[in-house]
Parts: structure tokens; sequence; C-alpha cells
């Protein structure tokens, strides 16, 4: 019979009984050599806690960590046959989790079972806060308030760097690819980070731009713009950052959920990460080394979240905030966070974004028994409408991830299985978000707001044309494109130019819009302020475009004078300039159509091609001065009169 002592035998384990030969078993019992045990393929698990195998000092230390946070059912399936490569894999993602947050694994691991425990428990993390109305300003679009906080912060914007986040993909759009590729609009298929950094380059000399990437998203994204050449920013004006993600759990005692015998599952952190890529990076502290004033936050697509840039610069400096919510005006019970100021039983104050599902009962509880209701004007939360971009002042902002090391604070929202709430009906993890950045802030730190009109400020692309049908507002790929083009119309309408709107609406894929026509595109070079807008159409009452017309202007463009029925597109490169006067552009313009069946996702997303008439006069000038105005029944450009060949039809 055989020995009791070896009836279990694994890796690089020999019975006690045993331990004077090595190779045998017990006296009287069958010779067992181990070397034949590990080649079997039916090699017993591992159980005991001695023998979770590593093969390396660093496996090791990694082991002695998993084992002390109670993950040995990580190793319930391990085998004598394993192989080390097998090992090797297992140790590098833990490795990688482990070195990703700060703190570590056992850091991660004892957040959040606090957080398990009050989820368990019922807790509210607001209890003993009372909301009020924080400090901000609210400003309408052309204003003087606007205008002068514009003004303010064009001083003020060659001191900023700009952070973007982008880890995740466009699976929620029916886009399996990164969000940031896709067109803003399809007239002049920018793709929103062409346009973002083709703002940066608009606005200063080499601002720093830096970008949070996934697993998901960093292949893509180095791809993009590698095949771009960073679509014209200078070399190390970009820096990437890659997210990591942490462990999902189990249970309520914060076990480490495998995904294989070899895997554990891991999930998105949230994008509260990006200020701990932040502060790892050094990137925050290098930048207000070098005089930087200000860091701006700002979503993959919301092309709009650059137009009142410069006002809420402005607002930034005039109060002297650490961090300024941009926001729009907000309906009661919008799905949509209302940044709020928070004042504790024992005297804590902080003002940040609270989300609109705990918005309600805490207003409900604590300052008005109707919950969330509109404010003196009839119609809008006094609370505004929290869309994930912010200013942080740099300096402030570079001592607080110093002290903080860039750690958000956390939630859990664990899915339970039964009442009980003891286990989960899939792996939960712990999340942040950027936006609780104030969380963070001693109570004399000041934070506030700038509240501007949705049409000028927010229209994200991220729904999926099916659920948008459904939603109020879209925010799908048609409605973004929609609205990119209504808020150029109504620039120019603010400037006195003649702009026809859209007289009925306009469906696809079972969503309407009444804003996609005319298609007026003004890309970031040609204006970034409504100042240098004005200068760009000195005589507004000789510019009318019809609603089927299509406009793109990009660069050093001045526009005298202008009859546009049809398309017209006029761009010029650094170091060129061109001038359009005594123009009268009638074609057959830019047409829209059913996207054909085996359209490519981007096209797909919308439901429609966009293409553009043969004889659309087109324009792209790299250098020299021109001018682009009628001739017969077309349009051409001449050299402009300082060129020494005015008259000479060049295009």
């Amino acid at each position: 019979r055989r020995c009791r002592c070896v009836s279990s035998p694994h890796l690089g384990h020999t019975p006690h009984c045993c331990s004077q030969n090595p190779l045998r078993v017990h006296l009287g019992c069958t010779v067992i050599l181990h070397a034949k045990l590990r080649a079997t393929a039916t090699s017993p698990p591992i159980h005991s806690m001695s023998e979770y195998p590593a093969d390396t000092p660093a496996q090791q230390k990694l082991r002695d960590i998993l084992i002390a946070e109670k993950q040995e059912h990580l190793y319930k399936d391990w085998k004598a046959s394993d192989t080390k490569e097998q090992r090797k894999a297992f140790y590098d993602q833990i490795a990688t989790l482990d070195g990703a947050y700060p703190g570590g694994l056992k850091a991660y691991l004892a957040s959040a079972r606090d957080l398990l425990a009050a989820s368990a428990k019922g807790a509210n993390p607001l209890e003993g806060w009372t909301p009020s109305v924080p400090q901000g300003e609210s400003l309408q679009f052309g204003s003087e308030a606007w205008l002068q906080a514009e003004d303010l912060g064009s001083q003020e914007v060659s001191k900023c760097a700009f952070v973007l986040v982008a880890g995740g993909l466009g699976e929620r759009l029916g886009y399996s690819r990164i969000k940031v590729e896709l067109p803003t609009e399809t007239a002049s298929a920018t793709k929103y980070l062409e346009y973002y950094v083709k703002t940066l380059l608009a606005l200063g000399d080499r601002l720093p731009l830096a970008i949070m990437v996934s697993g998901d998203t960093e292949a893509m994204t180095r791809q993009l713009l590698k095949e771009n050449n960073d679509f014209g920013a200078a070399k190390g004006q970009i820096t990437l950052m890659k997210q990591e993600k942490v462990p999902a759990l189990q249970d309520n005692d914060a076990r480490i959920a495998p995904l294989s015998t070899y895997e554990v599952q891991a999930k998105p952190h949230g994008h509260g990460d990006v200020h701990v890529l932040l502060h790892q990076s050094g990137l925050v502290k290098k930048w207000a080394s070098q005089g930087r004033k200000w860091v701006y936050f700002f979503q993959d697509t919301n092309a709009l979240g650059f137009r009142p840039l410069l006002a809420t610069l402005g607002v930034s400096k005039q109060h002297n905030l650490h961090c300024n919510f941009l926001t729009v005006p907000r309906l009661p019970g919008q799905a949509v966070g209302g940044v709020a100021k928070l004042t504790h039983e024992d005297g804590r104050e902080m003002t940040l974004n609270v989300e609109y599902n705990q918005l309600g009962p805490l207003l409900k509880a604590t300052v008005d028994p109707r919950g969330d209701v509109a404010g003196a004007d009839g119609v809008h939360s006094p609370y505004p409408g929290n869309i994930n971009q912010f200013v942080l002042a740099c300096g402030p902002y570079a001592q607080t991830l110093e002290k903080t090391r860039g750690v958000m604070g956390e939630f859990v929202n664990p899915k339970y299985a039964d009442s009980t709430k003891t286990t989960f009906k899939k792996p939960a993890r712990l999340e942040c978000m950027m936006q609780d950045y104030p969380k963070v802030l001693a109570k004399e730190e000041k934070v506030g707001f700038t509240s501007v009109d949705a049409w000028i400020s927010f229209s994200p692309c991220k729904n999926a044309t099916a659920d948008a049908a459904t939603k109020s507002p879209p925010a799908c790929a048609l409605s973004a494109e929609a609205d990119q083009y209504a808020h150029c119309a109504e620039m120019l309408r603010w400037c006195g130019c003649a702009v026809e709107k859209q007289s009925m609406p306009e469906a696809w894929g079972g969503v309407a819009v009444d804003n996609l026509r005319p298609a007026i595109v003004l890309l970031p070079s040609f204006a970034t302020s409504l100042k240098a807008l004005k200068g760009r159409v000195p005589s507004p009452k000789f510019v009318t475009v019809t609603e089927r017309s299509t406009l793109i202007l990009e660069g050093d463009v001045t526009v005298k004078s202008l009859q546009l029925d049809g398309g017209l597109v006029v761009k010029c490169a650094p170091g060129a300039s061109c001038t359009i006067e005594h123009c009268v552009a009638a074609n057959a313009g830019f047409v829209r159509g059913p996207a054909p069946g085996d359209a490519p996702e981007a096209t797909a997303i919308r439901g429609y091609v966009t293409v553009r008439g043969g004889d659309v006069p087109s324009f792209d000038f790299t250098s020299g001065s021109w001018v682009v105005t009628s001739e017969g029944s077309g349009v051409v450009a001449r050299r402009a009169a300082e060129e020494g060949c005015a008259g000479c039809v060049v295009a």
C-alpha cells in the first residue's frame, strides 16, 4: 500500500518522513520518483501554503504578498506538471498590477476591504453633508463678460498645458477602434485628435499635450500619430501615459477573481488614474518648473470643449481658482452630475461633482423635500451640469500630487448575488473619477465653475445611433457632427453674417436633427477667439450662406464678401494667407446619402456618407498671399497685389 504521506506529492516537495531519502517514500511503501510524478499530465493540485512555487526572488516576493493578503485560492489549480513559463506569465501580471497602484496590491486590497464592508452595510458616502450652490460664473456667449474673460484667458493660454483622457474604445458607439481617430464631421473629415492638436498649434507655441491611453488604445494611438506626423506637433510636444488595470474582486473579502489558472481578472480603474500617471511621469512638476500656470483636462470626443477655453481660463485667473469646472446649464433630474458645494456637520467643505442619482436624494433629505428642482429662473437647476472638463492651477496641482501621489477617492459598486450581500453576480473593482480631485483639497483651496451654454461647449460622441434615438440629447456621431456645424454657423451669425438656418429636420438611423445644414467648418487656425473671428469677417453684411451650403475655412483667411449657395473650401497652411472677396459661388455643393451596407464602421455608425460635388471650388494654399474671387461663372484664385503679380490666375 502507498504511504499516506505522499498521497498528494507536488512540485519540489518531499514528505517529512522521507526527508532522509528524497527520491523515495517511507520504507515499505511503493517507490515513487518525484521526477516521474512531474511528468504525468494528471498531477494533483497544490494545497500546502508552503508549496506555492516561485522561481525567482522577485516572484517569491510577489507570492509572499499574495499569501499575506489571503489570496491562496489563486494557486488552487496549479499542478506539478506546469511550466516556468506559465508561472512567469502569472507573476508578470501580478507585478504589473502591484506596480501600477500607489502602495501596491496591499494598499489596493486594504482600500477594497474597507469600501466593500461599507457597501455591504449600506453606508451613505454623503451622510452628514449638505449641498449649496458654489461660487461660479455663468457666461452668455458673446456678452461683454464673455469677451472680457476671453481677453484675460488669451493672455494666459501660452502658460497652459493640456491633458486628454483617451483610454477607451468606441464599443458603446458600435466602433471597435479608438474614438480619437473618428472624424468630428464628414465635410472636412478632421479627426478628433487632429482637431485637438491643431487647436493647440493655433493657441500657442509648443503647448504640451499629455494623453492617457490604455492597453486597449496605446498601440492604435501611437500608430495614428505616427502615420500623421503628430498632426504637425513638434517632437516631444505630445506625451502618452499608459493606464494599467486593477484586480477584479469576487467577494467581500476582496479575493482576487481568477480568469484562468495562470491569469487573474483585471478591469479599468477609471479615468481618475490620470492624476496618478501625471504624478508618476513627473509632467506636472516639469510644467510648473517651466512657468506653466494652468492645466486643462478634456474628453476624447467633445470637439466643442475648446471653444469656451479662453473664457474659462479668464475666470480661473480672475478668481484665482485652484480648480475651475467647465459646466453647462442643467435641467432638474437630468442624468448629468451637478457641481455643488458640500458642507459637513463637522465643518468640512468641498466643491465637486455630485452624481445625478445622488444629488436628488441628497437635496430631498437636506435642502428641499421636493428634491432636485428648478432654481430662480424656473427652468434650470441651480447646480450646473458637470461635463468632465476643468482647469487646474498648475503650481498648486503639482504640490497636491506630491502630497497625494495622485490618488483620488475611490468607490466600489458591487452587484450582489443575493440579499446576504456576501458574493457578487460578477467580479467588482475599485473605481475613481478624475473630477473627484477636489476631494483631496484643503478647505481653503478655491474651487468654482464656469457655466456656458451646451451648444458652444458640449456635444460628445458616445452613443450608438440605435440607443441615441431614445436619448436627449442623442450624443451620437450624427448629433456631434450637426452641433459642430451649428456652433460655427451661430458664431458667424453673431458676427453679423446672413447664415440661413435648417428649415426641416433631417433624420438618419432614427435620429432627427435640425442643425445639420448649413455645414460650416471653422477649423482652429481660422479663429480661436471671438475677437479674432470678428477680424476674419470685417464686413459681415456682405457675407451670405444658404441652408444647403458647406463652407470650410482653415488658416489665415479673411472673408470680405461672399455669396455662397453650394460648397467652398479654402485652406491656408502656415505662411500662406487668402482673402475671399467679390466671390459668388453657386454649385452642386456637398450631398449626403445612405451609407452602403459594406461601409466601414466609422461611416456605418452615422448611417450616411457625405460626397463633395465635382464642381465645388477647393483651394489649399501652402505659401504666398492670395485672393479667391469670382470670374465669369466660376471661382478662381489670384495672387494678391502685394505678391507682384496681381491678376495672375494660378488656381
